[in-house]
C-alpha cells in the first residue's frame, strides 16, 4: 500500500497532492482524487504502465522519486555500524588508551561519549530518517543560502575515501601474500628487500638475554652490554648503532616491501605496482557494493560486520591464552594511571578518537538514515551503534594487548618496548606476534580478513554518500545510477593515484593528518547550528514526536528520546565541545614528525587547504545558490527562507501569520533540479499527455 496520509481538507495546503489518499482500481494500481482539475499535471509512470492523476494545490509535477531503503532496521544498523565500526576501533583506541592512563582513559572516553558522541549520532539518525534525503538537500529545504552546511561532511566523506582505500589495499596485500606462504618470512632478515646490516631479528632477539649469548661465549658479566641487537646470527652491542635507524624484520617488509617509501614528498620515483593493483581492484568492489543500492549493501553488512566481531572475539579467546598474555592486559586494563584524567590532552584525545571513530560529521550517517523507515527508533539505533562501536573497541584492544603481552614474553622484555602506534601496531607488530603461534596463517588471516572487512565496509559507506546526493538532485540519473557511481569511483581513483607513487606514504599521511579532523568537527558545528537556532529546537521536537509518537511515560520523557537534555545538548552543549576540538586543530608541531626534509613546508600548506576545502562549500553554494534564484525570478528573500519542500513545511506553515504567509507564497513550488527536469520533458514531449500513475506497493519515503 502506498505510505500516505489523510491530508486536513484546507486549500492553503500546497503539499496537498502528495498527501491525498488514493483510491484503488482494479488492475491493482491506485488513482489519487482531483479537486482541480484545472491545475492538472500529469505524466506517465514507465515501471508499472498503469495511470493515476495527480493533482496540486499550486504545485505541478509528479511526487518525489522513490528511495529503495533497507530491507529492515537490522539490516540498517548493521550498515551504521559498518561505517562506525573501522580500522581505528583495532589500532588506534588500544594505543589512546595505553597512552593516556590505561583504564582511567575510559572515564574521560564514556564521558564524552554520554556528551558528544551519541547525541550527535542521534541527531544524525533523526535528522536524516526525518527528512529522507541527502544532507545538501536537507539543509537547502532549511534554507537554501545554507546548503553548502550539507555539503560539508559530503566531501569530508570524499577526502576519507581517498586515502582510507590505501590502507584497505595494503591489508588486501597482506591476505594474498598469506596464501603465497610470506607468513613464513616475513619476521626473517634474509630476504631480498632486507638490509641486512640495519634488520634485528626478533625471533632470536631473547637470545641476547641470556647469560652467555651468541658471539659473547667467553665474556664475563661485566664485559657483556646492558642492550644488545640480534645482527646476523650474533648479539650486538647497541650502542655500535646509535644514530642508526634499527628496524625488525616484520617493519622492514612492510616498509621495504610493501609499501617502499622514496626519499620524501617530491620524490615520485615509481609506480608501486602491487599497491596500485590493489587499489584498482578494491575500487571496483567498492563500485559493485555500492551499485546494488541499500538493500544490498544491508545484505553484505550480515557478513562485513558480524564476522569481524565473531573474529575478534577468536583472536581475544586465543590471546588470553597465550603466554604472558595477562603481562599485557595489565597494561592495558589493570595499571590505571588518574593523574591523565586531570591533563587536557587526555580529555582531547578521548574527543578525536570518537569522532574518527563514530564517523559523525561525515555526512554518511545522515545518508544512512535517510534510507530508513520513517518510523523507525533511531534512538534506539543510536544506542546500539554507541554500545557496538564501544564493544568493538575494548574487545579489539584487549585482544590487542594480550598478542602484545605474548610477544613480550618471546622477546624477552617488558610490554611497552613492543608497543607501537599506528599502522605499526597491526602491519609490524601484530605480525611479528603471530608468527610465533601455532597455526600462524590462520591467526594472521583471520587478522587481516577482520581489518579488511571492516575497512571495506566503511568505505563503501563513505563513497556512496556522494553518490547519494546526486541521486536526489538529478533526476535523470536517478535510473543512471551506475553513471554518477563509476565517474565517482573514478575519480577519486586518479586523484588516489599518487598514493601508489613511492612518495605515496608521505601523501597518504598528509591526508590522514589533515583530511577529517578539522573538517569534519567544523560539520557537526554548522549542522547543529543549523538545525537548532535556524530551523528551530522546537521543530526538532516536533519532527521528534511525529516520528516516534508522544512518549510514554516519564520516565522516557525524562531520558528518552525526547528528552529536554539532548535539546539543550545540540543547542550548546555538543557545539561548544565541537568548537574546543576545532580550535585545538590548529596546535600543530611543524614540520611534521619534525622532519623538514621529508616533510616540507608544503606538506602544511597543502594539508590545510585539504581540510578546508569542505568548510569552502558553504560560500561556494551561497553563491551558486544565488545564481540560480536570480536565473529563475525568485526573490532573493526566498534564500533565507524554509522551503514548501520541507516534509514539515504543511505543519510548520500552519503557525506563520498573514505576512508571514504571503513571503511564502511566492516561493518556488519545486526544487531547482525538478523545475529543469520538467523543462527537458516538455521540450521533449508530443502528443497527448498520459495519465500518470503510482503502484500500490510503493511509497514517496522509499521502498521496502
Amino acid at each position: 500500500m502506498i505510505g500516505f496520509s489523510k491530508p486536513e481538507t484546507t486549500k492553503s495546503d500546497s503539499m496537498e497532492k502528495y498527501q491525498q489518499t488514493p483510491s484503488p482500481t482494479t488492475d491493482g494500481t491506485s488513482v489519487i482524487p482531483s479537486p482541480t482539475p484545472s491545475k492538472l499535471n500529469t505524466t506517465t509512470n514507465t515501471t508499472t504502465g498503469s495511470k493515476v492523476d495527480l493533482v496540486s494545490e499550486g504545485i505541478d509535477g509528479p511526487p518525489e522519486e522513490e528511495r529503495e531503503g533497507f530491507g529492515n532496521g537490522v539490516e540498517f544498523v548493521l550498515t551504521c555500524l559498518g561505517l562506525a565500526v573501522g580500522l581505528g576501533n583495532i589500532w588506534r583506541f588500544p594505543m589512546r588508551a595505553f597512552e593516556n592512563g590505561g583504564s582511567a582513559f575510559l572515564i574521560p572516553y564514556l564521558s564524552c561519549a554520554f556528551l558528544f558522541g551519541f547525541p550527535a549520532v542521534y541527531f544524525e539518525f533523526l535528522t536524516g530518517q526525518y527528512n529522507g534525503k541527502s544532507p545538501p538537500v536537507i539543509f537547502r529545504r532549511v534554507m537554501p543560502f545554507l546548503e553548502g552546511v550539507g555539503w560539508m561532511g559530503v566531501f569530508v566523506a570524499a577526502l576519507v575515501a581517498i586515502y582510507y582505500i590505501v590502507i584497505v589495499s595494503w591489508i588486501s596485500i597482506y591476505i594474498v601474500n598469506i596464501f603465497r606462504g610470506d607468513f613464513n618470512i616475513w619476521n626473517k632478515c634474509d630476504n631480498p628487500w632486507n638490509q641486512m646490516e640495519t634488520c634485528i631479528d626478533m625471533l632470536r632477539q631473547k637470545e641476547c638475554r641470556v647469560d652467555h649469548p651468541p658471539g659473547w661465549e667467553n665474556a664475563t658479566a661485566k664485559m657483556i652490554p646492558e642492550k644488545m641487537f640480534f645482527i646476523n646470527g650474533t648479539c650486538m652491542d647497541a650502542k655500535k648503532f646509535d644514530g642508526i635507524e634499527m628496524l625488525s624484520a616484520t617493519e622492514q617488509y612492510f616498509t621495504r616491501h610493501i609499501i617502499d617509501p622514496s626519499t620524501g614528498l617530491y620524490d615520485f620515483s615509481g609506480i608501486n605496482l602491487p599497491i596500485l593493483a590493489a587499489m584498482t581492484i578494491c575500487w571496483v568492489l567498492t563500485a559493485l557494493g555500492i551499485l546494488k543500492g541499500a538493500k544490498i549493501m544491508g545484505k553484505i553488512s550480515y557478513v562485513s560486520v558480524l564476522l569481524p566481531y565473531f573474529i575478534v572475539v577468536v583472536l581475544f579467546v586465543r590471546g588470553v591464552t597465550l603466554p604472558g598474555a595477562s603481562d599485557g592486559l595489565y597494561y592495558y586494563f589493570g595499571k590505571p594511571d588518574y593523574s591523565k584524567i586531570f591533563l587536557t590532552r587526555t580529555w582531547t584525545e578521548a574527543l578525536k578518537q570518537l569522532c574518527f571513530s563514530l564517523s559523525v560529521g561525515h555526512g554518511g550517517l545522515i545518508s544512512l538514515s535517510s534510507y530508513s523507515r520513517k518510523n523507525n527508533n533511531v534512538f534506539k539505533d543510536a544506542l546500539i551503534v554507541i554500545i557496538g562501536d564501544t564493544v568493538m573497541s575494548l574487545v579489539g584492544g584487549a585482544a590487542v594487548f594480550s598478542t602484545l603481552g605474548f610477544l613480550a614474553n618471546q622477546r624477552g622484555v617488558q610490554v611497552p618496548e613492543v608497543v607501537k602506534s599506528g599502522f605499526s601496531l597491526a602491519f609490524v607488530v601484530y605480525p611479528e606476534a603471530m608468527t610465533q603461534m601455532p597455526l600462524p596463517w590462520l591467526w594472521s588471516f583471520l587478522f587481516f580478513l577482520m581489518l579488511f572487512l571492516l575497512g571495506a565496509s566503511t568505505e563503501i559507506a563513505l563513497v556512496d554518500v556522494f553518490c547519494s546526493c546526486i541521486y536526489d538532485q538529478s533526476p535523470k540519473y536517478r535510473k543512471k545510477k551506475w553513471v554518477v557511481v563509476t565517474v565517482w569511483c573514478f575519480l577519486l581513483y586518479c586523484i588516489g593515484l599518487v598514493f601508489s607513487t613511492n612518495a605515496g606514504l608521505y601523501w597518504f599521511e598528509m591526508f590522514d593528518e589533515y583530511a577529517a579532523g578539522f573538517s569534519s568537527v567544523c560539520a557537526v558545528v554548522g549542522e547543529l547550528l543549523v538545525m537548532m537556532y535556524v530551523y528551530g529546537f522546537r521543530n526538532v521536537r516536533n519532527d521528534i514526536t511525529e516520528m516516534l509518537g508522544e512518549p510514554k511515560n516519564k520516565c522516557t520523557k525524562a531520558i528518552g528520546p525526547h528528552s529536554w537534555y539532548f535539546t539543550a545538548n545540540w543547542m550548546g552543549i555538543a557545539p561548544v565541545i565541537a568548537a574546543f576540538l576545532v580550535a585545538l586543530s590548529f596546535l600543530r608541531d611543524y614540520p611534521y614528525n619534525g622532519d623538514a626534509n621529508k616533510y616540507p613546508i608544503v606538506f602544511d600548506i597543502l594539508g590545510w587547504f585539504v581540510s578546508f576545502l569542505p568548510v569552502l562549500m558553504i560560500p561556494l553554494f551561497m553563491v551558486i545558490n544565488y545564481i540560480r534564484c536570480r536565473q529563475r525570478g525568485n526573490t532573493v528573500k526566498s534564500l533565507f527562507m524554509l522551503q514548501k519542500q520541507h516534509v514539515s513545511y504543511r505543519r510548520i506553515a500552519k503557525n506563520f501569520d498573514a505576512d508571514r504567509q504571503a513571503q511564502q507564497a511566492q516561493l518556488p513550488d519545486k526544487e531547482p533540479w525538478d523545475e529543469d527536469s520538467d523543462e527537458e520533458s516538455r521540450k521533449g514531449a508530443s502528443g497527448d499527455v498520459e495519465v500518470a500513475t503510482i503502484d500500490v506497493s510503493s511509497s514517496t519515503h522509499q521502498t521496502y
